[in-house]
């Protein structure tokens, strides 16, 4: 009996102990898979908050890059194209994009360095700026005629948690990030130029529009550094020399003495390159244009007036290009000069040609040899070709008096003029944006401002794609090649300084932020 009673005692209270261990056990299971999810919850949701982090910053800067490709000519644009990146990749994410004109600084005094706006960039009036010893940032608003260099993003982002919301954690934040993207200058790096303009001075082009062009070229002079980037000019149609020695001076033609008159033995491009247009050195607070000097009279005293010969557009820019490669002119001489005093980060030397035309193309130069004939022709026609090897620059390809062949022998120049080097940037005008035909009958295939475009179209490429001029003015100066249009005379004007910045170098590049800017 009592054996008995003890033995039921006994397995009584082996279950009670059985049943209490158990229960032991699932607290500490729980307590364990408390831990497990605490610890996958600091593991795996701060790598992902880690990846994230960098994930924002590879947008950040992407988008900044992709904005600063915009600038200086198109603000706006640069604030739209970094939103529309950023959004491709994340909808939601909210990014702040600040315009900044970054140049350089005094170093340990941290301030502006003078002689640096508006040639790096142009902010307009500005009384808040924050330096370093290396740069200065300057806020540039997104304005009509803001001249900025760089785009700065912020961003940050809050990152939800997968395991760490089991211990009220749900989700985290990346910390904010920054890139800054600026494009050619960028606050210092020097940029030796050399850049020839070829203007327009037909009858076609109303006076007011003349002058809004010549302005726009003084406008774009002010923005650029004569130590290092040297000007000349030419126009169409060639210059001679007048009794009061203006040099640009438009060739006169004779119905009654020869048959070519005096317009062939003028200059396409008849000043030397200068390098003393803007008053002032380096250091100088501001810089005005020299008044006095060969390239501001030669533009001042370019005139225009009414002939009876054609449009030529391979001829000039056949004699610009020949300057540039130094078969012509004093460029050497003041290129040895250059590269004495160039610093050792500075560029390799830009040669351009910025060329502005509003016609259609009919090289002719001349009567057809009949005193008080008004049809004309060219006949000197054995003397040049497309060449950039050979002296005598007027094209003699096909008929000159037929507009395809101008436009090919533009192409064709075009094309020899980029295989040596040379950066073309083409500006249309008037006709030569409004779809005319080469020829001006409305015959053929061709149009003027495709072939301005595909002229303007850099070097490279397999196979290289020309570009075509697009539908409005507003896309051909936005689209990111070399070839603009102006559908106005004040627009025509402002090109000129946007065409000056497309020479410098289209490079963009990743700068630190100055702290606080």
């Amino acid at each position: 009996m009592e054996s008995r009673m003890k033995e039921r005692f006994e397995a009584l209270g082996m279950r009670w102990s059985r049943t209490r261990e158990r229960g032991a056990t699932a607290v500490v299971v729980a307590l364990c898979l408390l831990l497990l999810m605490a610890a996958a919850a600091m593991s795996f949701d701060t790598a992902n908050l880690a990846l994230q982090r960098q994930v924002l910053q590879n947008i950040t800067d992407a988008a900044a890059q992709a904005g600063a490709t915009y600038l200086p000519g198109d603000p706006a644009g640069a604030i739209a194209a970094v939103n529309e990146y950023a959004h491709r990749y994340d909808t939601n994410l909210n990014l702040t994009v600040k315009l900044l004109c970054i140049v350089p600084s005094t170093g340990s005094t941290k301030q502006v360095a003078p002689g640096n706006i508006p040639a790096m960039c142009d902010p307009g009036p500005y009384t808040t700026y924050v330096c370093d010893t290396v740069f200065c940032d300057i806020p540039c608003p997104p304005s009509t005629g803001a001249m900025c260099n760089a785009v700065k993003v912020d961003g940050k982002k809050d990152v939800p948690f997968y395991f760490a919301p089991a211990i009220g954690i749900p989700s985290g934040k990346t910390g904010a990030v920054t890139s800054v993207s600026c494009i050619r200058s960028c606050g210092g790096t020097v940029n030796p130029m050399d850049v020839a303009f070829i203007v327009d001075r037909t009858a076609s082009l109303d006076p007011t529009v003349y002058a809004s062009m010549q302005q726009g070229i003084k406008d774009a002079l002010a923005t650029m550094t004569p130590e290092y980037q040297f000007v000349t000019l030419g126009a169409i149609h060639k210059s001679t020399t007048d009794s009061k020695g203006c040099k640009t001076n438009l060739a006169a033609y004779s119905k009654t003495t020869t048959a070519n008159g005096d317009a062939r033995l003028g200059n396409w491009m008849p000043l030397d390159f200068s390098n003393n247009y803007l008053n002032g050195t380096l250091t100088s607070t501001s810089r005005s244009l020299n008044t006095t000097s060969a390239l501001y009279q030669g533009l001042g005293c370019m005139n225009q007036a009414s002939q009876p010969w054609g449009t030529h557009l391979a001829a000039p820019l056949k004699a610009a290009a020949r300057m540039l490669l130094g078969n012509a002119g004093n460029l050497g001489t003041l290129d040895y000069a250059r590269q004495s005093i160039l610093p050792p980060d500075a560029l390799p030397v830009t040669k351009a040609i910025i060329m502005e035309t509003d016609g259609v193309p009919e090289e002719t130069i001349g009567y057809n040899g009949t005193v008080g004939s008004t049809t004309y022709k060219d006949t000197n026609k054995s003397l040049g070709n497309t060449s950039l090897t050979a002296d005598a620059t007027d094209p003699t390809s096909g008929d000159p008096a037929k507009g395809e062949d101008g436009c090919n022998n533009l192409k064709a120049v075009a094309k020899n003029a980029k295989d040596a080097g040379i950066l073309l940037i083409m500006i249309g005008y008037g006709q030569a944006t409004t779809g005319a035909h080469c020829n001006r009958d409305g015959s053929g295939t061709m149009y003027v401002d495709d072939v301005l475009a595909a002229a303007a179209t850099p070097r490279g490429g397999n196979p290289l794609t020309p570009s075509v001029s697009p539908s409005t003015c507003a896309i051909a100066n936005t689209d990111g090649d070399n070839y603009f249009c102006a559908a106005n005379g004040a627009d025509l004007g402002k090109i000129f300084r946007t065409a000056v910045d497309q020479a410098k170098t289209s490079k963009t590049r990743f700068v630190k932020p100055v702290p606080g800017s």
